[in-house]
């Protein structure tokens, strides 16, 4: 003891209880604070991490405003039940985001599509029904070239205004199909003129309005050598002859035309 008192001085003292205070003083003011009496003051900056806060312990009332960034979301962790109705506007869509599986049957209605948005390369085969043809929308602009053959021709929907002029050939008429009563009445008409003596003339006859000429026939007003016609012409609504007159004498000749009316 008497070595101990020797070697005390004033320094050696105040030293030690500097050292106990730091050490036991500590850990006594840790064991002895009251619940609730750290605050905000007392933490030093950055002195909570992840060790020290408790799981489940940050709610949404502790998150400010903003807080949560692309960066603080795990992958998948936003689910259909976070995603608020209509939160998913046109541009928060990334270009060709929105496939054919993620449309429900029957979702695409016609008043999302815009005008003229669906092309033939749109369409399936087949998928153009008659439903969805308009009433007169087929015009003859939209038919291919003898697309339309005798088995789309309902019976008798070809009229008279259908037929173009001189349509109906012979070949078209059925054999027998031309009775006495498809024919209109029959005229005749004929002219008379003079062909002098030594010469030749053209000597017509002709049908009245709307009449078809059938044949054209011709008579001599005198059966003598030297009377004679070249050539016979006919038209639709009339006929010539090339009539010659070789004799020393004028003769008459008479052209006639059987014509059927309308």
């Amino acid at each position: 003891m008497k070595q101990i008192r020797k070697r005390l001085t004033y320094a050696n003292v105040m030293s030690s209880i500097a050292v106990f205070l730091v050490l036991g003083g500590a850990a006594f003011a840790a064991a002895q604070l009251p619940k609730n009496s750290v605050g905000s003051k007392q933490l030093k900056k950055n002195a909570v991490t992840t060790a020290k806060i408790k799981n489940s312990a940050i709610n949404s009332a502790k998150l400010a405003d903003g807080s949560v960034i692309t960066a603080k979301l795990a992958d998948g962790s936003v689910v259909t039940a976070k995603i608020v109705d209509s939160a998913i506007t046109t541009g928060k869509l990334a270009d060709k985001a929105v496939t054919t599986g993620k449309f429900a049957d029957k979702a695409v209605t016609t008043g999302k599509l815009a005008d003229k948005s669906v092309t033939s390369g749109q369409l399936g085969d087949n998928a153009v029904g008659t439903g969805q043809i308009n009433d007169a929308a087929v015009t003859t602009g939209k038919l291919a070239a003898n697309a339309v053959d005798g088995a789309k021709i309902l019976d008798g929907a070809v009229g008279n205004a259908d037929l173009a002029d001189g349509s109906v050939t012979s070949a078209k008429l059925g054999a027998n199909s031309v009775t006495a009563s498809k024919l209109g009445d029959l005229t005749f008409h004929e002219n008379k003129e003079a062909v002098g003596a030594g010469s030749q003339k053209l000597v017509g006859s002709g049908c009245a309005s709307g009449e078809v000429l059938l044949d054209v026939g011709y008579i001599w007003s005198a059966n003598v050598a030297g009377l004679y016609v070249e050539d016979v012409f006919h038209f639709l609504n009339g006929g010539f002859v090339r009539a010659t007159n070789a004799t020393g004498t004028e003769r008459e000749i008479t052209v006639q035309s059987v014509c059927l009316g309308a």
